[in-house]
């Protein structure tokens, strides 16, 4: 069973400003995903994540936000949730895909 978020987007406090936020993060990090950066591998960000979740007391500071491809991201999400890290399969370039 997936994990489902509670209440609508705006109820979890993405309104306008995080829609502004995420594009200055996105522009802040060259709109490539942090963790394959670091990695060596860049890759394309589609989306903006907290660092520390906001589940765990996590702002939308910009030091606790980053931008970061889908598959980084489900891999993360992944791992707060049950963590334990999860099962990784790897493409002929050698960037994740996640089942």
């Amino acid at each position: 069973m997936a994990w489902q978020h509670e209440g609508s987007r705006h109820e979890r406090g993405y309104d306008y400003r995080w829609t502004k936020r995420r594009e200055q993060v996105l522009r802040r990090d060259d709109g490539l995903c942090v963790p394959c950066r670091i990695k060596g591998r860049p890759t394309a960000a589609t989306e903006v994540d907290h660092i520390i979740p906001k589940s765990q007391d996590g702002t939308d500071d910009y030091d606790n936000l980053q931008s970061i491809c889908t598959s980084c991201h489900k891999a993360k999400t992944a791992q707060e949730q049950t963590g334990r890290k999860p099962r990784t399969m790897y493409d002929a370039e050698g960037y994740p895909i996640w089942e």
